[in-house]
């Protein structure tokens, strides 16, 4: 079991000096789009701001484009999607004040712009109420969008993943319940050609380990198939040919319990993750988005790669500095090439 996958090179895109973190990848008008969240910190922080970035030249360097940012709300976890060639946003948020994990009230507001430069926000977006959007991923038939919606109740350590889409990016509507057991929330979606539908769950109880659930349209039983290892902020890819890449912050092993993002193969009939690449890491980190790239850009940045990868990584920088009282942590954006 493998992925086909090769890792031929590697970039810092962006490294402002703050706890940058939370990518996604997206290519729109033949332009590679980032976002990222820029912050004092990696919790919950007045600072937040969403940063959009894009680049011409297939990856090799990225400008930014615009900030977003929303009054009186914490922002994070950025994911694009596109429809009626409108780019879209989803931004899940933490309310202010109090900013807080426990007390505060989690929303997700949405984003769009004909540009990348101006951006239109909606925050009262039915059904999004109370929940925290990961990645929307478009059906290959249909032309609606899906999406793992999370809510979580802190106080109980429970949670609820559920299945939601989309027809017109604005309108969105509960499809079935995808996983309630465990504390689940970050979920990515794989669609196949067929349409059926896989679902990676992280799971904070349970040590951690992951739930792969699959389902057949119209996507309202699921099949369900646990994982191997401790597994955060999932990322699920089909390469094609039966073969699956699984991305996240993993333990770097077992003695010393430190961070780092890993590339591996995942076996969707067993739930096995076979490690592969282990991206430079460390600290808090992972988040990846991966994109694949126009035909004939192999020629572009960092070798003969046809696709990217995203995350972030504070390995290069003191972790769990304090200033002024207050904790302040430094990781940068970095973005691979690689050729599937």
């Amino acid at each position: 079991m493998k992925t086909g996958l090769q890792v031929v090179g590697l970039s810092k895109v962006y490294d402002p000096g703050a706890h940058c973190a939370f990518t996604d990848l997206h290519v729109w008008r033949g332009r590679v789009w980032l976002a990222c969240r820029e912050a004092v910190n990696h919790g919950v922080h007045p600072s937040s701001q969403i940063v959009v970035l894009s680049s011409a030249d297939h990856g090799r360097n990225f400008s930014v484009m615009s900030r977003i940012a929303a009054r009186g709300l914490d922002v994070r976890d950025p994911h694009f999607y596109v429809v009626d060639d409108r780019l879209h946003l989803t931004i899940p948020c933490w309310t202010q004040p109090p900013c807080d994990t426990k007390t505060g009230k989690r929303i997700t507001i949405l984003a769009r712009s004909d540009d990348g430069l101006s951006w239109e926000q909606h925050r009262e977006i039915a059904g999004f109420e109370g929940q925290t959007i990961w990645r929307p991923r478009k059906h290959p038939s249909d032309g609606h969008w899906y999406v793992a919606a999370y809510d979580r109740d802190y106080d109980r350590d429970t949670g609820r993943v559920a299945l939601m889409r989309t027809l017109d990016g604005l309108k969105w509507q509960t499809v079935s319940v995808i996983e309630t057991d465990e504390f689940p929330n970050e979920t990515d979606l794989c669609f196949l050609a067929d349409g059926t539908l896989l679902a990676l769950v992280r799971r904070e109880k349970a040590d951690g380990i992951p739930l792969l659930a699959r389902a057949q349209a119209p996507y309202t039983t699921w099949s369900k198939t646990l994982g191997d290892r401790w597994f955060r902020g999932p990322l699920l890819e089909h390469l094609g040919a039966g073969r699956f890449m699984a991305v996240g912050r993993v333990y770097k092993d077992d003695a010393s319990k430190a961070y780092v993002t890993r590339i591996h193969a995942l076996d969707t009939e067993t739930g096995k993750m076979q490690p592969e690449t282990t991206l430079e890491s460390g600290h808090d980190t992972s988040y990846a988005a991966f994109v694949r790239l126009p035909e004939g850009s192999e020629s572009g940045a960092f070798g003969a790669g046809n696709a990217l990868l995203s995350y972030y990584s504070g390995h290069e920088y003191p972790h769990g500095a304090y200033r002024n009282g207050e904790q302040s942590q430094r990781c940068a954006i970095y973005v691979a090439r690689v050729k599937v």
